[in-house]
């Protein structure tokens, strides 16, 4: 009987496609920095082992790069309950978290860079535009946009995060 084929790594060594990996991943670092009494995320020193934390902040970060859930809430936070297209504010349930460069044209699925909060109506827009320009560029044989390209809005950035 063959071998499990390796899972594809990201960057960090994080595991991209196998979910029970991904999950022995995080799970490793934790268990490592709770030794270490030092934060996961961070690196600052811990006075306890009892959590692999220093602050929320810290907590958030990482397990958002583990789960969709707790990253989108981090840039729903982050941005401030903004739409980041049509510049509006609504309410959690109106909101979306959208990748700005779409994970079929190769951009990182939990990466913060590459996530934005955005309305229904614009995630349906933008939606619809990028189908029709994928379906555009396969007829012509074009390159998709890279990364910095596409979070190269101004404002993305935003550093708030919610206490």
């Amino acid at each position: 009987m063959a071998a499990a084929p390796e899972p594809a790594s990201g960057p960090e060594g994080r595991v991209l496609r196998d979910s029970a990996g991904w999950f022995s991943d995080g799970a490793a670092k934790k268990r490592e920095a709770r030794l270490a009494r030092r934060c996961v995320e961070c690196g600052t020193g811990l006075p306890t082992r009892r959590t692999p934390y220093c602050s929320r902040k810290c907590q958030w970060r990482f397990q958002g790069r583990y789960f969709w859930d707790a990253a989108r809430t981090y840039v729903i936070h982050r941005d401030r309950f903004v739409c980041q297209v049509c510049r509006r504010r609504f309410r959690v349930a109106q909101l979306d978290v959208d990748h700005r460069l779409e994970i079929a044209r190769g951009g990182p699925s939990l990466e913060y860079e590459n996530l934005q909060t955005i309305c229904r109506p614009c995630h349906r827009a933008k939606t619809a535009a990028f189908l029709r320009a994928r379906a555009g560029r396969a007829r012509r044989g074009t390159a998709s946009p890279r990364l910095d390209e596409a979070t190269a809005a101004p404002g993305w950035e935003s550093p708030w995060f919610p206490a």
